[in-house]
């Protein structure tokens, strides 16, 4: 025998325009309240430091020539580098890309990430400013590499 449980409302009592005024003005979501028991320690400490990071500031725009010797000495030591590109993101903060700087072809540079040790092709007409990465800290605004002469 087959036990089928009674539903307490019959779905063809109600049309949709009856679904709809209920969703629009008597259904209240919580919005993000319900998920927050999903979120781990893990997740709210990246959340915290990802909102205590400070945005990149828009670098003065070096020369040419002087974008082509930084270069030159990055790729010579192997030492990492921030490139600041002339795009901006939704927000208009500046785009940074960090890495070392495995070669040059043509008009692009190969600059190597530090975490996954992909590469990325970047356009030499595109790069704004070029700085070291060791000298930045989160306290502190990046500054040009003016020690390696």
């Amino acid at each position: 025998m087959v036990y089928k449980k009674r539903l307490k409302y019959n779905p063809a009592d109600f049309n949709e325009a009856e679904l709809q005024h209920f969703f629009d003005y008597e259904y209240q979501d919580r919005g993000m309240l319900k998920w927050q028991g999903f979120f781990l320690s893990d997740h709210t400490s990246a959340l915290k430091q990802v909102g205590r990071q400070t945005p990149p500031v828009r670098q003065p725009q070096q020369a040419d020539d002087e974008i082509s010797r930084l270069l030159m000495q990055a790729w010579q030591t192997k030492k990492p580098v921030t490139l600041q590109l002339e795009e901006v993101d939704d927000n208009l903060v500046p785009v940074e890309v960090s890495g070392i700087v495995a070669g040059y072809r043509e008009n692009e540079v190969v600059l190597q990430h530090l975490t996954d040790q992909q590469t990325a092709m970047v356009l030499l007409e595109s790069i704004r400013n070029v700085r070291a990465k060791e000298t930045q800290s989160a306290n502190e605004a990046p500054q040009p590499w003016q020690d390696w002469d």
